[in-house]
This record gives structure tokens, C-alpha cells and sequence, in this order.
């Protein structure tokens, strides 16, 4: 979901660790916290390259709220991280842009794939789909905008902290290529107008994820590398289960 300015007639959405300690005569404890941190197996940051704090065969459930100078968005977000290599997650929410009266419809989901990989990192490329519409009335003059939008990124992450048990930091982004398409339609009696286009564009999204027991909270900022695009915040929190 991504804020930017509009025009009134159709509304645009581009919304476009360890410490290590004191060192000792030869080795700290410090640098053996971090050695370890370095060989976690796999299984322990399994789809952390999404930020994710659930591990295989957990999900989340939760909100995310996304602040820019044009507007902001708001919705529900669930996440999942399926036995073996292979995470998903979805959300649906509205995005409320400020010179408009009213919201646009926002939806989407991401599918991303777990590389084989032992270590403290987590890697993984992932494709997404998000689908913005709206419609109404303004003037006597029936309305319609809508955006599709399919990223394609690399996700990196790494879970600093081990186990569930305390609290664990999750520093991850994603970085790639978002292709967008843009419809906006009027109708007034038999007359009607239709505009399409599309564009490309590079894209960066990093965030920070901290875990404590079964909850969770997030923070990043978002960003679409085109002409009148804002950088966006955003934060988000939720249960694992």
C-alpha cells in the first residue's frame, strides 16, 4: 500500500543483537555471542528476510498503519510461514489521502521463497500483488480509478536474539522492481472517458522487527524511486500464533 498526492477526479495510492560485550584476553563473550549468532540453524530465521517473526509453521495476525504527506493507510495484516521454504502473507486495508473524501480500497499479498542457506542471514527473493480501486460520484459524473501493482524483490533479514524466549530484533529489506497500472474511467449519461497507463520503477523497503514472546512490532520506511513519489512510514504490530 503506498500514499501519494491526487487530483480530486480520481484518486491516486503510489503509498506510491547482541551486545558485544568487553573483550578478554583473547575471545569475549561478547565475540562467542556473536560466532553463535553466525551459526543459528537455518530453521531459527527461516523467512526473517520479510521481517517475519513467526518461525515454520506459525503465523501472525495484526494491524499496519502507513504515514506520508499525502495520506495515510490503515489495515489488517496476516502472515504465514508454511512448513519448508515457502512464506505468504496478505493484507487489506484503506488508504485515506488528504485532499480526498473518500478512502480507497486497498489489497494485496506477497508469496516469498526460503534460499538453502546456514547462517545468521536469511535470504529469499519474493513477488507480490496489490490491487487499489475506488468509485464514486462527483457531480453527477460516475467515477472510477484502479492500480495494480506487482513487485518483484530480494529479501534479506537476520534474527538477532536466538529463541523465542526474550526478545528477539529482526532487521530485514527488500529491495526490486515494482511495475504499476493505472485505470481511471467517468461517465455521464452516454458520454464516457478512459485513461490507462503504466510504469516501472525500482523500490527499497527496510524495516525493523522486534519479538517478544508471542508479540510483535514493526517499523521501516518504504520507498517507490519515481518522479513526486514520498518516502513512507511504516509501523505495524500483532500476535503470533
Amino acid at each position: 500500500m503506498n500514499v501519494s498526492h491526487q487530483n480530486r477526479s480520481a484518486p491516486r495510492s503510489d503509498l506510491s543483537h547482541r551486545p558485544i560485550g568487553r573483550r578478554s584476553g583473547k575471545v569475549g563473550g561478547g565475540a562467542v555471542a556473536l560466532l553463535a549468532a553466525l551459526l543459528l540453524p537455518s530453521a531459527l530465521v527461516a523467512q526473517v528476510c520479510m521481517g517475519d517473526a513467526n518461525v515454520p509453521g506459525q503465523f501472525t495476525l495484526g494491524g499496519y498503519g502507513a504515514f506520508a504527506d499525502g495520506g495515510n493507510a490503515y489495515g489488517v495484516e496476516s502472515r504465514s510461514n508454511l512448513p519448508g521454504a515457502v512464506g505468504m502473507g496478505a493484507y487489506l486495508g484503506v488508504i485515506d489521502l488528504e485532499d480526498a473524501d473518500d478512502n480507497i480500497t486497498s489489497a494485496g499479498g506477497h508469496v516469498a521463497y526460503e534460499l538453502p542457506a546456514r547462517g545468521a542471514l536469511s535470504l529469499c527473493p519474493v513477488v507480490g500483488l496489490e490491487y487499489d480501486f475506488w468509485s464514486g460520484t462527483e457531480s453527477g459524473v460516475d467515477l472510477d480509478y484502479t492500480r495494480w501493482a506487482f513487485p518483484v524483490a530480494f529479501g534479506v533479514g537476520s534474527r538477532v536474539g536466538g529463541t523465542n524466549e526474550g526478545l528477539v530484533l529482526i532487521p530485514s529489506a527488500r529491495a526490486g522492481l515494482i511495475h504499476q497500472r493505472f485505470g481511471e474511467s467517468a461517465s455521464a449519461g452516454p458520454l464516457s472517458w478512459q485513461r490507462e497507463g503504466n510504469q516501472s520503477n525500482l523500490f527499497l523497503d527496510a524495516a525493523a522487527t522486534v519479538q517478544l514472546g508471542a508479540l510483535y512490532a514493526r517499523g521501516g520506511l518504504y520507498r517507490i524511486f519515481q518522479d513526486g513519489a514520498e518516502t513512507v512510514f511504516r509501523v505495524g504490530g500483532g500476535l503470533i500464533f
